[in-house]
């Protein structure tokens, strides 16, 4: 029965990601973005101080120069500025990204949107259920954390381990 219930859970959160996926993609042209730049114009607009190419890459999960490449293309559209260095380069890593008036209003039209899917799936569902359910989820994502770390570090151990029979 647990098994199945972890499958369950497995099968939901995959359709659910796929689903978000889905609606980033659809609405993303709308918008004239890349659905990989809608989360980071919702962080920068969290942050008025601004965040590095570096932060926006470990709070999205990708690689910096993923971000570093795809910011270009805001700036050169206008919805971010980045300092330049005094030989009119940019600062890649620690540079403050913000976002311009036009990068606001931007954010505001990605949050409107998300506003309005969020009421939408959360039809039929009381407030005390939802605060139930994203109290529940984000034990339940710490919990994933720890096995994940642990399985990292379980892994680097094993290739330490074999490389070290390896010398011997």
């Amino acid at each position: 029965m647990i098994a199945e219930r972890f499958y369950l859970f497995t099968l939901l959160i995959d359709g659910i990601h796929k689903c978000i996926h889905k609606i980033k993609i659809d609405v993303a042209p709308e918008f004239g973005v890349k659905s990989v730049h809608i989360f980071w114009i919702y962080e920068l607009h969290a942050h008025p101080e601004g965040l590095t190419a570096a932060e926006l890459a470990a709070k999205s999960k990708i690689s910096r120069s993923l971000v570093s490449r795809e910011i270009e293309m805001l700036l050169r559209e206008g919805y971010v500025q980045m300092p330049e260095t005094g030989h009119g380069k940019r600062k890649n890593y620690n540079a403050r990204i913000t976002l311009t008036e036009k990068g606001e209003q931007l954010a505001r039209s990605i949050s409107e949107e998300g506003m309005e899917v969020q009421g939408r799936v959360a039809a039929g569902i009381s407030a005390e259920e939802l605060a139930a359910f994203y109290d529940t989820l984000q034990k339940i994502y710490h919990n994933f954390r720890l096995v994940a770390d642990e399985r990292d570090c379980t892994d680097h151990l094993v290739k330490l381990t074999d490389s070290e029979v390896g010398k011997t």
